[in-house]
């Protein structure tokens, strides 16, 4: 009879030792851009047109640095479109819109606003045996989408 050893609960796992970044917490938003209308009043139909570029940059990165560049790459990879810190377009606009009565509104303006994602990004340090020695940051970050997707919305005030 052969008998195999039973495995010990002690035996410890080996991991290979190094800096990990997780990417949770994902979800699309639509942020403002530099882009926008003067205000008008109800009934008042707004055009927007305008040859000019349209730029919104991350938020939350002044945190992590250096290691911008490789949490956009892995941001991009986890949500299957590519992110970065800035997004710039000039291109030619025209857009019209009626300003509706809105409750406790006295005005509406145009505005463009961009496709970003929003995740947090936490980066931690772990040992040969899988163990977790330091967490560096984590951080909520907003980022533009690298693409050409954009909304037109009466923002109101």
């Amino acid at each position: 009879m052969v008998f195999a050893q039973a495995a010990s609960a002690a035996t410890p796992v080996a991991c290979d030792p190094g800096t990990y970044y997780s990417i949770s917490n994902k979800h699309t938003v639509w942020e403002p851009t530099n882009l926008y209308s003067d205000w008008g009043a109800p009934g008042v139909t707004l055009t927007y047109n305008k040859t000019a570029s349209g730029t919104w940059s991350a938020t939350g990165t002044a945190t992590v640095g250096a290691d911008a560049g490789v949490i956009f790459a892995k941001a991009s990879t986890s949500f299957s479109v590519a992110i970065g810190k800035q997004w710039t377009r000039s291109s030619s606009w025209t857009y019209s819109a009626t300003v509706k009565k809105v409750a406790g509104k006295t005005r509406g303006r145009l505005r463009m606003y961009h496709e970003a994602r929003g995740f947090t990004v936490k980066k931690v340090q772990r040992d040969r045996l899988c163990r977790t020695t330091k967490v560096y940051y984590t951080v909520n970050i907003v980022a533009p989408i690298k693409a050409n997707s954009n909304l037109w919305k009466i923002e109101y005030k």
